[in-house]
């Protein structure tokens, strides 16, 4: 007799986010199957579904976060000064007033580069502006024109609205840390109970066959094979033996 294996695949490799859709597309194609599958093949799959949805509670935690409603909000003040300093000293550019005109057209030059800062990634938003402050700040002719436009104040407002959305960004994302991590530890018993019901398939498969086994194998070993292109991380195992 021959005995028939699954195609290769280092579940382990796969991200969280790649085990929990392999193993929900796995549940879903075998349960409406389960009665022709064998006691030991039913089991494992019961099993294999507790650990998905173990799998699944910890990563819908780790993609919410209370602090995202602030995060938002700071950035969309953030980008109200931004506006309010780009605007005002644009209007003063054909002032009347010479001192105005002067101080708007040293303005305009430095502001230049920044233009369209406020469509970057927060993260990359707030490293930007972080840089536009030191600038202004050690310039005592910007620092002047901004007094004579009267946004001086504005600077000081972004400077302080940029920190603290630097601050409560910093927080959130601690928090997904934490979160993945959790999630982290939740994936070793979805990786298990993954190989368990393929291995009790595959026993199936070779000694207690039946129409409904074979089309079962048939087909996760296709999934398999496509979630093998998804693979890559650096927890490959040392005697590359790959995991059933």
């Amino acid at each position: 007799m021959n005995y028939v294996s699954f195609s290769p695949l280092y579940v382990n490799l796969l991200t969280i986010s790649g085990l929990f859709s392999l193993n929900k597309s796995t549940i879903e194609l075998a349960k409406p199957l389960v009665s022709n599958l064998g006691p030991i093949s039913a089991v494992a799959l019961s099993q294999l579904e507790l650990a998905n949805q173990m799998l699944g509670q910890s990563m819908n935690k780790s993609q919410k976060s209370a602090l995202s409603p602030a995060v938002k909000t700071l950035d969309g003040e953030r980008d109200n000064f931004l506006g309010e300093i780009f605007r005002v000293s644009g209007s003063y550019l054909k002032s009347s007033d010479d001192n105005k005109k002067s101080a708007a057209s040293i303005m305009q030059l430095y502001l230049a580069p920044y233009k369209g800062v406020a469509s970057q990634p927060i993260n990359i938003e707030t490293g930007t502006v972080a840089d536009m402050i030191v600038k202004y700040k050690a310039s005592p002719a910007l620092i002047a024109a901004a007094q004579t436009l009267d946004i001086d104040g504005v600077f000081d407002k972004l400077e302080s609205k940029n920190t603290e959305l630097n601050d409560i960004y910093n927080n959130r994302n601690n928090e997904y840390s934490e979160r993945d991590l959790s999630a982290s530890t939740v994936k070793p018993d979805a990786v298990t109970a993954y190989i368990q019901f393929c291995t009790a398939l595959e026993q199936a498969y070779n000694y207690t066959p039946n129409d409904t086994i074979t089309a079962l194998f048939n087909k996760l070993d296709e999934f398999r094979k496509k979630y093998h292109a998804l693979e890559g991380g650096k927890d490959a195992p040392s005697d590359n033996t790959p995991a059933k």
